[in-house]
Order: structure tokens, then sequence, then C-alpha cells
């Protein structure tokens, strides 16, 4: 047996009671302390057996208070989603109404930006981003070299921000009263 297997269960040997009683009175429950403890000694287990550790019973007891704590926060949010309480972690099967037109907005003020590039700029953007052409790829294809390409992209997506915060600032200008 290696000296780390030899040291972990010496440990097991020495502090399995304590720590179970350590966790049992953290969590009420010996069984939830027993999976506790055992959870404790196989992430001890699993580290390296190089890595220096000055205090193992102490690094041990840290492992089973972060699991202690993992498991009444898990149990917190059981307790409330079988309440009925929303909860921000669950996921919405589909977005909302708002959503959905929020997002049809911003796809149509994206269109109608790369719709006011200049015809070749237009092109550069549309085959790297939408035909996923590399920078050498869409200069073969227009003659051109691939740092014209990187400019036209960088021109492109210049031209687009201004566009949309044009568009934006006229949209809230027409909204005031």
């Amino acid at each position: 047996m290696s000296s780390w297997n030899t040291q972990i269960a010496r440990l097991f040997a020495e502090q399995k009671k304590a720590l179970e009683a350590f966790v049992t009175r953290r969590t009420g429950s010996a069984q939830v302390a027993a999976d506790l403890t055992q959870e404790s000694f196989l992430r001890l287990a699993r580290l390296e057996s190089g890595e220096k550790i000055d205090n193992l019973p102490a690094f041990l007891f840290t492992i089973a208070s972060n699991l202690v704590r993992d498991h009444q926060r898990q149990a917190i949010r059981r307790e409330r989603v079988e309440a009925g309480e929303r909860s921000d972690e669950l996921p919405c099967s589909s977005p909302s109404a708002v959503d959905q037109l929020s997002a049809l907005q911003e796809q149509r003020l994206m269109h109608d930006a790369i719709a006011a590039l200049p015809e070749a700029t237009r092109n550069i953007f549309l085959l790297y981003h939408v035909d996923e052409c590399s920078y050498r790829e869409i200069g073969e294809r227009l003659a051109i070299s691939p740092r014209s390409v990187e400019y036209q992209l960088r021109r492109a997506l210049i031209d687009c921000r201004a566009f949309i915060q044009a568009r934006l600032a006229n949209d809230k200008r027409g909204a005031r009263p």
C-alpha cells in the first residue's frame, strides 16, 4: 500500500467515529452523517498524494463541514420547490412572450444594421459570421488579403454598433411625449 493510502487508512481508523458524530450533530441524521462521512473520506482519498496537507484531521473535518453546508442548502432548495415556491434555478420550458418579442426586435435591428453595410463589407461579414469562412478563405474568394478581411470585419462591427446605437437613440426620442 502506498504511503498516501496508509495515511488515509490510519486517519479512517482514528477519526471515523468522531467525524460521524460531528456530522450527526450538524445534520440531525445518523444516515446522512454516515453518507457524508464516507464522502469526506472519498474526497480526501482522491487528492493527489503529492499535495501537502499539514493537518489531515482538520482538513478532513473541513471537507465534512463543507459537505454538510451543501447538503443543508440542497435540503432548503428541495423544501422550497416542494412547497411550490418559485425558484430562480428552475429552468423555464419556454421563453416568455416579452422575451420572444425582445429577441425578434433585436434580430430585426441586427438584420437592418447588416443590410445598411456597404455591399463588399456586408459580403465579408456574412462569409465570416454565417458561412464561417476563415480570413484566408474569404481573402482567396474575393482576391484580397487576410489583413483586408480583418479590417473590413472590424469596420462592419463598428458600423453595426453605430447603426444600432443611432436607431435606439431615435427610438427613445420617438417614445417621449
